[in-house]
């Protein structure tokens, strides 16, 4: 069995015919690469940002206090 996680990072396509690299950890844009080669070298050095994970969980805690999930807002 492996020792190392394999991280995959989906490729969306653009309109210009480019592609984004996405962290589905933390939603950011790795980068923004006219070949999906390109992505591979940014991918493997990507850290996500305790903060923006910090604010994501924060902000869904907030949410759910205004908009419960079952509908009734309080």
């Amino acid at each position: 069995m492996a020792d190392k996680l394999i991280f995959y990072y989906p490729h969306r396509p653009n309109k210009d015919g480019s592609f984004d690299s996405i962290c589905l950890t933390c939603f950011a844009t790795i980068k923004t690469a006219q070949t999906e080669y390109e992505l591979l070298e940014p991918e493997g050095k990507h850290v996500c940002i305790p903060s923006a994970l910090s604010q994501r969980a924060f902000d869904r805690r907030v949410l759910e206090k205004i908009m419960p999930r079952n509908g009734n807002a309080k």
